[in-house]
């Protein structure tokens, strides 16, 4: 059974991590709306629900065929669970994506990139389908070579391991259209309490992209001046430790008591 962390939260935060809205005197909402690469900002302004899906594999393709809706925009992160599906199915290839890659503690590296196990084939074609973004926490992608994987072990590599990446991919991550990098200490989770014993201690991706997207959507139903903020739906996000595997450096604990009680338009399918 999974360990939840019991070591004493901070919350301390040097002047040099204030957050960018703080420094240029703009609202989180703002500053969250603003992290997302432009291609995404546009594709929230012209749909109806976020669709959040967690790396469950109690998750089926069925269950997506039948849950996904011509008006989304769906939210995947680090290596996603079935990209195939993603990438060819006839109205989920069409969906605008979020992709959230999460740097590897303070390394070069991000999971879901090469070297590390990747769906950088898949990506391409996302790409031609649909708008698409991609996130990287923290900074952005640095060209690592497997040398630089502080633990390869994690994740060992194989002979169809896709170990750099391509030209189109590397234009994406060139351009502001396409890709942003979101830092770990972003005003959205300036309450999180963070382990200080625990190095890289952070949200987890759900809870951040969760957090930042809650925000985002505050700011663009503020412009649009709309009763009603975007929906969002959280597939295969759970309240209790049942899932195999949790970081001990993520707050669990917080986490779930912030998701415990959603706001309003927020639907979490909470499977196992």
């Amino acid at each position: 059974m999974a360990h939840i962390k019991t070591s004493i939260p901070s919350n301390d935060r040097s002047l040099s991590q204030d957050s960018e809205a703080n420094i240029n005197n703009i609202s989180t909402e703002q500053a969250a709306f603003t992290s997302l690469p432009t291609n995404i900002q546009t594709a929230l302004a012209q749909n109806n629900r976020l669709v959040f899906i967690a790396n469950n594999p109690s998750i089926g393709t069925d269950q997506l065929e039948a849950l996904l809706q011509p008006d989304d925009v769906l939210v995947l992160f680090n290596h996603f669970i079935h990209a195939e599906f993603f990438a060819n199915h006839p109205l989920a290839s069409t969906l605008p994506k979020l992709l959230f890659f999460r740097q590897i503690g303070d390394s070069k590296l991000h999971f879901g990139l090469p070297p590390r196990s990747n769906n950088v084939s898949v990506i391409k074609r996302m790409a031609k389908s649909a708008p698409l973004g991609i996130l990287l926490s923290n900074q952005s992608y640095q060209f690592p070579s497997p040398d630089d994987d502080p633990s390869p072990h994690d994740d060992p590599i194989t002979d169809e391991r896709i170990l750099t990446v391509p030209p189109s991919v590397q234009a994406l991550l060139q351009n502001t259209q396409h890709h942003g990098v979101l830092s770990e200490q972003h005003p959205v989770v300036a309450d999180y309490p963070c382990f200080a014993d625990i190095h890289s201690s952070a949200p987890s991706s759900g809870f951040l992209l969760y957090r930042l997207l809650l925000a985002a959507r505050t700011h663009l139903q503020h412009i649009q001046n709309t009763e009603l903020p975007l929906r969002l739906l959280m597939l295969g996000f759970n309240d209790n430790d049942k899932t195999a595997h949790f970081w001990q450096g993520h707050n669990w604990e917080f986490e779930r008591q912030e998701m415990s009680a959603p706001p309003p338009e927020v639907e979490i399918i909470r499977q196992y």
